[in-house]
């Protein structure tokens, strides 16, 4: 709900306001019954606050031009246009409606023009403004009800009129006129008048309308050629008598507007019924979500700012409250994930601590020296590395290079697995002597190969070593031609060719026979590992 005064010179009138419907219309004489009657009606609802609009003769408007200047210059050029006009006055109202040019001292510029508003006599207000001091009440502003006539031109369709004359009664003895140039206020008057009948209203009012065109023009806001649209809000009663009074001329047009049609058109829904024009003003002032304020001066909108602090700190506090128990709340359920988490922690400590001392009761029971396992481990990692190692291979490489030879015949064959590397350097000596020391050189690092030890002869040469050379040399040949294979050592060789040896024989001896054509050898082989072979 909204409340508002409205102080037309004489009593204060007082309206509540909600929602397009005016609910109390109260009159407050200004005596001392009246106060207290209108202390008694501020009582009802103390904190609500208020707006106060007037309709008074004490009120000016004067149209100046000033510099068009901005920032402190701007605010003090302002200041010093408002004294010119209101020395002595507080309540005082300056608006900037523009800019046109001006030629000051034979230069054309710029200058804005602005509408400067006052009460000539405050001392109108002084007692009911008391009254609201006293009772502490909240006044939201204070408002001149020509300005507030602005917002009204659209309801009028007088809004895109370049000069529009607004004639209105908001009490049955004064007469309101309101001359707006492109929307915005540039003169108003208003006119005390005494009359007893709709005719007598007639008669009055195309009296003082024929003066206020005639001020329009001497005082040059029109000229002679330029029409004016006059907008005459009047009730049913007066509308009849006034139609057939005004005529439109050349230098008017007179459109009549219902009170009743501008009632519904503004947005009243209901309410006490008026005959005149105060509802309309007011509704539409109340209908402004941020109207302007003109004459609420500081010192008496106090109890409003102080309202507004209140309200603040109030919805501040409220805000601060919910941020405090979401906070809570927030930090409420991360504690509990805390401890939850907390007591998992500790579940899985204890786990891992039985775990422990079941693997230490274990240990206790080990008897066994950690170099005997260590070994046991070294050995089982042997094992495991040496179980895929067998002489299939190899022996099936030493078969298939004898069934190419028929004279190497095989005598003996051992095999096991060793580490010996492939890359180490020759050992020196005899042939005897290199083959012994390459079968006992191993080392750790090198991987586990099949090694067969072949004891054989060399048969059927007839006594032709050179033919029994050369079978022996192709059968080593076929041996180490073969990929799986590594290494072939000879450790014994059938006939010795060395430089130094000597060569003898007896004829018709046994060196001639069948059996001393025949040489044994001794073979060391070498097969790859599986990896070596795949790589």
């Amino acid at each position: 709900m909204k409340r508002l005064l409205f102080f037309p010179g004489y009593r204060m009138l007082g309206y509540e306001w909600e929602r397009g419907r005016f609910l109390e219309c109260r009159s407050f004489e200004p005596d001392e019954a009246g106060r207290e009657a209108f202390r008694a009606w501020l009582a009802q609802a103390p904190r609500a606050p208020l707006q106060l609009m007037l309709d008074v003769i004490e009120e000016e408007f004067h149209v100046d031009h000033v510099p068009h200047v901005i920032g402190r210059d701007r605010s003090d050029l302002h200041r010093r246009t408002l004294d010119k006009h209101f020395r002595q006055n507080e309540f005082r109202y300056l608006v900037v409606q523009g800019r046109e040019p001006v030629a000051r001292e034979g230069v054309i510029r710029r200058d804005d023009r602005v509408l400067v508003a006052g009460l000539t006599n405050p001392d109108l207000l002084r007692g009911w403004l008391t009254v609201l001091e006293d009772a502490r009440v909240p006044l939201k502003s204070i408002h001149s009800l020509p300005l507030v006539g602005e917002q009204l031109l659209p309801k009028l369709d007088a809004a895109r009129s370049p000069r529009a004359l607004v004639i209105s009664q908001q009490i049955p003895s004064t007469l309101r006129q309101s001359y707006y140039e492109d929307g915005r206020l540039r003169f108003s008057r208003l006119v005390p008048g005494r009359y007893e009948d709709a005719e007598g209203y007639a008669d009055f009012l195309q009296r003082e309308l024929r003066q206020t065109l005639h001020f329009l023009e001497t005082h040059r806001f029109r000229r002679r050629e330029d029409p004016v649209e006059v907008f005459v809000i009047c009730d049913r009663e007066a509308y009849h008598a006034l139609r057939d009074r005004l005529a439109s001329t050349e230098a008017a047009t007179c459109r009549l507007v219902s009170l009743s049609a501008l009632t519904g058109r503004v947005g009243i829904r209901g309410g006490p019924e008026s005959t005149h024009a105060d509802l309309v003003f007011a509704h539409t002032l109340l209908s402004q979500p941020r109207p302007d304020n003109h004459y609420g001066v500081s010192r008496l909108r106090r109890h409003f700012f102080v309202q507004r602090g209140r309200l603040a700190l109030q919805g501040l506090a409220t805000v601060l409250v919910i941020a405090a128990l979401a906070l809570a709340g927030g930090s409420y359920v991360q504690g509990r994930a805390y401890v939850e988490g907390a007591q998992q922690a500790q579940q899985r400590a204890g786990d891992f601590e039985r775990l422990y001392q079941q693997r230490l009761h274990q240990l206790d029971a080990f008897d066994h020296r950690a170099v005997d396992v260590k070994r046991a481990v070294d050995l089982m990692a042997q094992l495991e590395g040496a179980r895929q190692e067998h002489p299939g291979g190899l022996m099936a490489a030493v078969g298939h290079a004898l069934s190419e030879h028929d004279d190497i015949v095989l005598a003996n064959l051992r095999w096991r697995a060793t580490q010996t590397p492939l890359e180490q350097a020759q050992p020196s000596g005899t042939a005897w002597e290199r083959g012994a020391q390459a079968i006992q050189l191993a080392e750790v690092d090198a991987p586990l190969r099949a090694t067969a030890r072949i004891d054989g002869e060399v048969v059927g040469f007839g006594g032709d070593y050179r033919r029994g050379v050369e079978t022996f040399e192709g059968f080593i040949a076929a041996l180490r031609a073969v990929p799986s294979i590594a290494r072939v050592t000879v450790v014994a060789a059938p006939f010795d060719i060395d430089s130094d040896a000597a060569i003898s024989g007896d004829s018709g001896t046994a060196a001639s026979s069948q059996s001393a054509q025949s040489a044994e050898f001794a073979l060391t082989i070498q097969g790859r590992s599986d990896d070596e072979t795949a790589g």
